[in-house]
């Protein structure tokens, strides 16, 4: 015997494929050979008409038994039949468990309607219920930007249904496509979808399926450009008024409601636990979409990859930035999109990096708190971006915030600069002549400083020519003596004075000078700022040193200011060996939401060298196994410990073995195990980390400088000292 809720999860499912082929390869794959259940589901899907997709998984919903459907069924309404006073003209659409049709009231006004009924042999109780909730939601509303209901009533055996205004339009991404809508008319259309959002919010509703084909766009005044987007299909919506909340429409637990594409992560969840955010969600991926072309994540196969997989990448993969998005599209593609939004691609490209970008990751953060609050939170920030304002979802800098400044303003400042002009061509000529002696002085001073300049510039050089020198002929000393006078700030950016400063901080290691060390070091990396990777491919080799030694001797400003750098200059290499270095580099303290952003391009080059098999240099596995270790610790310092432990794995089970990279791994797990309340367990795991590290410290090979040798120790040593305060405190 079939159960009845397995019949009716893979009917609901199969009935949401509007394409034949796609819909055989699903019964293909759900019924596996089982020709008893995939003649039942076919027989229960002939009785229905295809219509809008509903992706909708009701595990605890209950429909007829597939025999009592056609036993129960009533004749099919068609056209000219009548409903109340309303006659049938032709169906439109359907979904999970009502049909929607065009018709025509004809007492006591004539005019084109919207009904929508409850399907055929779909009336149970719970269906009823929720069906009722959805006339509810909609009677409460009053909004241009939400469809009125107008009418309800039951027809001869007892099926509900409703009236609603007809909104004769596109689903808003064709619609905006095919009338070539700008960027900024695609954003002022969306600021009225936020706005219909909001009232229903306000009437104690959420929509709980924000989608294009659910917010419906017709033209109010097609010769002026004026168009009205409408939101409609409240079907799944939660009541969170008590005048509309009910307990037989209450979602149950692992329920899966709505559309996968558009869903917050608390909602994939299934736990019934969302609020008003949940929305919030959709609509920052429904502008997405309207910006850059597709949605963060594509979930077009869903018979491949399953509910659970499905429910995974929500919660936890991080989508791209939408300007990340369209860059990865190919020429092709992002032209057609570009001339969609009546532009070209580099344009659009440019719009969208930025502001854009900014409002539009906030409104789709995983962490809900961090969302926009209301819709009119999200309708304020796009408001800003539009009047070249400074928007919250951005940390502004003063440059940032005086260029919105100039732009707010372009009359005041052009009229201040006419002004201006005006004022000084007034002067006679013993102003003029005043301001020309002036100027010539001026220019006297900007001279010598010039010169001093060029000449400090020059003596600088020439101290590192000599040490460069020295070096050759093992005069490391007096090297060291001649690069003591040049300041770390004033280091000028060559690969003569990185290759010097380096092999001075290598032979200070050696003696176990430390913090001269980290001095030459840091000089060293100051070096590296504007020399062209491409020529030179190993030029970040001093970075990672530098940082280490200067984390180990306590110097947080300093440290500061090596990964600050490191992160500016080397976020967009392509070299995975580089952006190893960079990432174990920026990531020995704690780091900020913004400079674990700037990191991500980093993170995506090593994971794609990796997944690819391509190694990062050549066929070396050491290289390939700190990789490992470094994703594993930015997924450390991004909270995302299942992946940091997953990479932790992947790194140990190497076949090159190093002590400092499996003292790393174990500190590593400690810390998780201690953000994760398990002190015992951490305890374990520093117990053998910490003796390597003594090990190799009384044995000095933490002073032997060079790949995979002092540095990963001394880094070792700076962790072990974080997890160790962790683990005394418990915390």
């Amino acid at each position: 015997m079939m159960d009845p809720a397995i019949v009716e999860l893979l009917f609901t499912a199969a009935s949401n494929f509007t394409d034949e082929t796609e819909r055989a390869t699903f019964l293909d794959h759900a019924c596996r050979g089982d020709a008893a259940l995939r003649k039942r589901l076919e027989k229960l899907l002939a009785l229905e008409t295809e219509g809008d997709t509903l992706f909708e998984f009701q595990p605890g919903l209950r429909q007829p038994e597939p025999n009592n459907v056609a036993a129960k069924a009533e004749p099919e309404e068609g056209t000219g039949a009548h409903i109340g006073r309303y006659r049938l003209i032709t169906r439109i659409g359907a979904g999970g468990c009502g049909v929607v049709y065009y018709a025509e009231q004809e007492e006591p006004v004539r005019r084109k309607v919207a009904l929508k009924i409850i399907k055929m042999g779909m009336d149970t109780e719970a269906v009823i219920a929720r069906f009722e909730q959805e006339r509810q939601a909609l009677a409460q509303m009053d909004h241009t930007n939400i469809a009125h209901v107008l009418d309800a009533g039951a027809t001869a055996s007892g099926r509900p249904y409703f009236v609603m205004e007809v909104v004769d339009g596109e689903k808003v991404t064709d619609f905006c496509d095919s009338n070539r809508f700008t960027i900024r008319q695609r954003l002022e259309l969306f600021i009225e979808i936020c706005r219909g959002v909001q009232h229903a919010h306000q009437k104690g509703i959420i929509h709980r399926d924000i989608k294009p084909s659910n917010i419906l766009v017709q033209w109010q005044d097609q010769e002026n450009k004026v168009a009205v987007p409408k939101i409609i299909d409240f079907g799944i919506a939660k009541a969170t008024s008590p005048g509309l909340a009910s307990g037989a429409t209450a979602t149950r637990f692992d329920q899966f409601l709505g559309t996968p594409a558009y869903m917050s992560p608390e909602q994939a969840q299934g736990s019934g636990d969302v609020d008003t955010r949940s929305d919030i969600y959709s609509l920052g991926v429904l502008l997405y979409e309207l910006l850059s072309g597709c949605t963060p994540f594509n979930f077009k196969q869903l018979s491949d990859i399953g509910l659970e997989e499905v429910r995974r990448i929500i919660r936890e993969e991080e989508p791209k930035r939408p300007s990340a998005e369209f860059k990865m599209a190919t020429p092709e593609q992002r032209g057609a999109i570009a001339v969609n939004r009546g532009t070209d691609a580099s344009n659009l490209l440019s719009q969208l990096q930025g502001d854009l970008d900014w409002i539009v990751m906030k409104a789709i953060e995983k962490e809900r708190s961090r969302r926009y609050e209301t819709a009119n939170g999200l309708v304020a920030d796009i408001l800003r971006y539009l009047n070249d304002d400074v928007v919250s979802a951005r940390p502004p800098s003063r440059t940032y915030r005086l260029r919105k400044l100039v732009r707010r303003n372009k009359l005041v400042f052009a009229g201040v600069g006419i002004a201006a002009v005006g004022l000084l061509a007034g002067f006679g000529t013993s102003t003029v002549m005043y301001f020309k002696e002036k100027a010539a002085r001026q220019e006297q001073a900007r001279l010598r400083e010039n010169a001093d300049f060029l000449r400090r510039k020059a003596e600088l050089r020439g101290l590192i020519a000599q040490a460069a020198v020295r070096i050759k002929y093992g005069d490391i000393a007096g090297a060291d003596a001649l690069l003591a006078k040049v300041p770390v700030e004033e280091t000028p950016s060559s690969l003569e004075a990185t290759d010097a400063f380096s092999a001075v901080a290598d032979w200070h290691m050696h003696a176990s000078r430390l913090k001269e060390a980290a001095a030459r070091y840091a000089a060293s990396a100051k070096a590296i700022s504007s020399i062209d990777e491409s020529d030179v491919p190993t030029v970040s080799l001093s970075v990672l040193p530098a940082a280490a030694l200067v984390a180990y001797n306590g110097e947080t400003q300093r440290y500061e200011e090596i990964r600050q750098l490191a992160a500016a200059r080397f976020h967009s290499t392509t070299n995975p060996v580089v952006a190893e270095e960079i990432l174990k580099a920026c990531l020995l303290f704690p780091a900020g939401k913004e400079m674990l952003q700037s990191l991500i391009p980093l993170r995506e080059v090593v994971e794609r060298a990796i997944e690819m098999k391509q190694g990062l240099t050549g066929t070396d596995p050491l290289h390939n196994a700190w990789a490992c270790f470094s994703l594993s610790l930015f997924y450390y310092r991004a909270g995302e410990y299942i992946k940091a432990v997953q990479w932790a794995d992947r790194c140990l089970a190497s076949s090159n073995k190093v002590d400092s990279r499996t003292a790393d791994i174990g500190i590593i797990r400690a810390m998780i195990e201690q953000k994760l309340g398990r002190t015992a367990q951490a305890r374990d795991l520093l117990t053998p980390a910490r003796k390597a590290v003594k090990s190799a410290f009384e044995a000095k090979a933490a002073l032997q400088p060079g790949p995979a040798h002092g540095e990963d120790w001394i880094a070792a040593s700076v962790l072990l000292v974080e997890a160790e305060r962790m683990v005394d405190d418990g915390k």
